[in-house]
């Protein structure tokens, strides 16, 4: 079969090989791949700062954001059949007693393996098998928009962490903060709006066909490049209860923990690298953080019932806000054109593969 694989920690080297067709075990289903969607991870692998290869193997197939259709049942899976439309989940667990509770986002030891990242093959080829307990069925009615169900279960994540955080009080909010309109920072404005909730959409552009999805969905835009992020709960006189930063900007994280407003909370979900170095008043931070009751909270992965509840909102979504979902898949190639599609990311909203032509 047909797939893309990297050679980990090598510069540009995602190609297409030829690999077999896994085999089947009784509690297994095998999967037949229509959509990949590629995020930053993914270019980040290619580019070589991280992906580790199952043992044994000197390439990775890499992607973590499958959609597709399965093709065969192992003796043994009951919950699963031929013709079901399917994601797969990313992270397997270790022995930590997190992950023996199935909470392996919640990884104590850090043992873990996570398909098409870290120790185990991806979904970039035209097959995978997977155990039944890591596949989602998703609903025919969801079509192609099924394979931002991954990022959508991230987003899932961050809102439940927030508003567990916030079981320490009494806490109605009003106004939330996304900071970053990525593909999950536009997911994420998506789910609070359908909670009801006021949200200010954070970046440092203005770009028309994201203004026409701020506009539908309701959402209010700031570029932080013509107001600086403190001075927005100012401009839209209310405090801002809380904010998922989603920027991949170290500063932006910093800052918003001090631009949340009283008893807020703030959710970190980017994983920064580097070095930078920014010079704050640390008492004056300290201070705001203790004095406001402020929580924050950070997150990565996400768990199963974050990709069941994803599925009912981005239903939900759909039905509130018609073809809104459908605007953030801006790019698609075929397996071959892999290198343009990783070059092509930084001017698209969700670029995907697909291994199956309509």
């Amino acid at each position: 079969m047909k797939a893309i694989a990297v050679v980990p920690k090598v510069k540009n080297s995602a190609q297409i090989v030829d690999v077999e067709i896994p085999s089947i075990g009784d509690d297994e289903v095998l999967v037949k791949v229509n959509l990949v969607g590629l995020d930053g991870t993914d270019r980040e692998i290619n580019e070589g700062h991280y992906g580790e290869a199952p043992a044994g193997d000197a390439l990775l197939i890499f992607g973590h954001e499958s959609l597709g259709e399965v093709v065969g049942t192992g003796s043994s899976v009951k919950s699963l059949q031929m013709g079901d439309n399917v994601v797969a989940t990313v992270r397997r667990p270790d022995d930590c007693i997190n992950c023996h509770a199935g909470e392996y986002d919640m990884c104590l030891k850090g043992n873990y393996t996570e398909r098409g990242i870290r120790g185990l093959h991806g979904f970039l080829s035209e097959f995978y098998v997977e155990k039944e307990k890591h596949i989602v069925k998703v609903p025919n009615g969801l079509g192609d928009l099924a394979v931002l169900l991954e990022p959508t279960s991230i987003a899932e994540k961050a809102i439940r962490m927030a508003f567990l955080a916030q079981k320490r009080m009494i806490w109605s909010p009003k106004m939330v903060m996304v900071t970053g309109t990525g593909t999950l920072g536009l997911i994420t404005a998506m789910l609070l709006r359908l909670r009801g909730l006021n949200v200010i959409s954070v970046d440092r552009s203005d770009d028309e066909y994201k203004e026409n999805i701020f506009s539908r969905l309701g959402v209010t835009h700031f570029n932080t490049d013509k107001i600086n992020l403190h001075d927005i709960p100012k401009k839209v006189g209310m405090q801002v209860d809380l904010i998922i930063e989603e920027t991949g900007s170290s500063s932006v994280a910093l800052h918003s923990m001090m631009v949340v407003g009283t008893n807020g909370v703030v959710v970190l979900t980017s994983i920064t690298g580097g070095d930078k170095k920014i010079e704050i008043c640390a008492d004056c931070f300290n201070q705001g953080l203790v004095l406001g009751n402020k929580a924050i909270v950070g997150t990565v992965n996400a768990n199963r019932q974050d990709y069941e509840q994803g599925i009912l909102d981005l239903m939900a979504v759909e039905k509130k806000w018609p073809g809104v979902l459908s605007k953030l898949i801006t790019a698609r190639y075929p397996p071959e054109d892999i290198q343009m599609a990783l070059a092509s990311m930084k001017d698209n909203i969700k670029t995907v593969i697909y291994f199956q032509k309509k």
